[in-house]
């Protein structure tokens, strides 16, 4: 070997041991070298992807299968207005922990469809036939049937459980292998089917018949009978249209056109301020104004609902109602012969009389009077006089049961005045005058008639 040679090697050993030496630097300054974690596979539910089954005797087994059953509430009481939201709960608890295949069933077609919103294309047939597949292999889909009905079972009343039980036969699905050519058929393997359950729960509460899809077209056609049976609710109103509409869909029956029907059931309602709202739009629609669809109009009506209540405006009476209301009892006063004199009989001391009928009679005394009218009236031999103060009954005995003069002694003319007297100087123009007003009035002067909000 010589020199050069000698040399090279040298310098190569110098490099490695300098290399060393870096390496022993940035080791101390970092820490050792950890090994990578491994990947973990994507999965969009907490309980993974796949087909495989749970361990159930594993930890977080025990913690999918608990959160994958928790049950609802408030529990389902098989009611049909509530079918669709108990089913939509169902669907999500389904896609949350990857059970939708089991829900995922073909009809008579051969066209998938989904039983919690296409529930009317399905036969038990069919249902305990897509059961089957799963329900004969250990596979995850077979534990999500487990587990749906154990959801089930916790989450309707113990009256809609009962009645499950007694038509334990429609859930219940023989598992057994298939008869092979040839070969005895083996001994049946009874199942309880999440899937055949939910499914007799939804022919428990909504009878599958053609007399039933006529019974809700005829409702969808006469949404005026709706609207009283609501009691003028809009809120419960549209929630009972959107039921029926989503029962046909459920049956994939094509929705009726809504809109004509929808202008009367909302012309019927008892407020006049929204059906006279509802008529302006229905007339704007039909000079070609403005373009709709049933559901913008439902989401609109709503909206004007809600505005209404808020305000605190919602049902009540016009000026124009209250005085018809007041001739009605006063119509009513006049017909009714006296009963003065007469001989009391055994039903005397009982109220005879409904509030509604009281609410009638009484009506008048919500009505304050015109212009130029006297401030006193007599009804029924009782001396009344009108107070602006009182919200409620603006005509008020002259002088009450205890003998005390109305126009002295009256609590909400002396809260006027406390107010009017209370307000800043800078807005005190008009309530010094009030206030004046109020302290002038005597025995023998008739009240002011001012305006009732002060």
């Amino acid at each position: 070997m010589d020199a050069a040679q000698i040399t090279q090697l040298v310098t190569a050993a110098v490099a490695v041991a300098a290399a060393m030496q870096d390496q022993a630097v940035l080791t101390a300054i970092r820490g050792p070298v950890q090994n990578a974690r491994p990947v973990a596979p994507f999965a969009v539910t907490p309980a993974g992807t796949g087909n495989d089954a749970w361990d159930f005797t594993s930890g977080t087994g025990l913690k999918i299968f608990i959160a994958a059953t928790a049950p609802f509430t408030p529990q389902y009481d098989g009611t049909e207005i509530k079918l669709r939201d108990f089913l939509r709960k169902i669907w999500h608890r389904a896609e949350a922990f990857g059970w939708t295949t089991i829900l995922m069933i073909t009809d008579e077609e051969g066209t998938p469809r989904n039983i919690t919103q296409e529930y009317g294309c399905l036969t038990v047939a069919g249902v305990k036939n897509h059961s089957i597949a799963y329900l004969r292999q250990d596979n995850r889909e077979h534990q999500a049937s487990a587990c749906l009905r154990q959801l089930i079972i916790g989450s309707i009343t113990s009256k809609l459980a009962d009645k499950l039980i007694n038509r334990k036969a429609n859930y219940t699905v023989n598992a057994a292998a298939a008869t092979q050519p040839g070969q005895a058929a083996p001994p049946p393997i009874n199942k309880e089917d999440g899937a055949c359950m939910l499914y007799d729960i939804i022919k428990i509460v909504s009878v599958e018949t053609k007399a039933t899809v006529a019974l809700i077209m005829k409702r969808l056609a006469n949404l005026e009978i709706i609207m009283e049976e609501c009691k003028s609710d809009i809120a419960a109103f549209n929630d009972r249209v959107d039921d029926l509409v989503n029962q046909l869909t459920a049956r994939n029956v094509a929705v009726p056109s809504m809109l004509n029907p929808l202008f009367d059931g909302y012309s019927n309602c008892a407020d006049k301020t929204f059906a006279t709202y509802i008529a302006r739009k229905q007339e704007a629609y039909e000079d070609g104004t403005i373009d709709l669809e049933y559901a913008t109009l439902m989401s609109t009506a709503l909206e004007k609902y809600k505005v209404l209540k808020d305000r605190k405006v919602w049902l009540k009476k016009t000026d124009e109602e209250l005085e018809i209301l007041t001739l009605k009892a006063e119509m009513s006063r006049l017909r009714t012969p006296s009963t003065k004199g007469a001989p009391k009989s055994a039903t005397d001391g009982k109220k005879s009389e409904k509030a509604s009928d009281y609410t009638e009679k009484n009506a008048w005394k919500l009505v304050p009077p015109k212009q130029g009218e006297t401030q006193n009236k007599t009804v029924n031999g009782k001396k009344y006089i009108y107070c602006p103060y009182h919200h409620t009954t603006k005509w008020v005995l002259e002088v009450n049961n205890k003998g005390i003069i109305h126009k002295t002694g009256c609590e909400k003319m002396k809260e006027a005045l406390e107010a009017a007297k209370n307000k800043p100087k800078e807005e005190d123009a008009s309530a010094a005058a009030l206030a004046n007003a109020i302290e002038d009035v005597g025995t023998d002067t008739l009240l002011p008639v001012v305006d009732e909000q002060l």
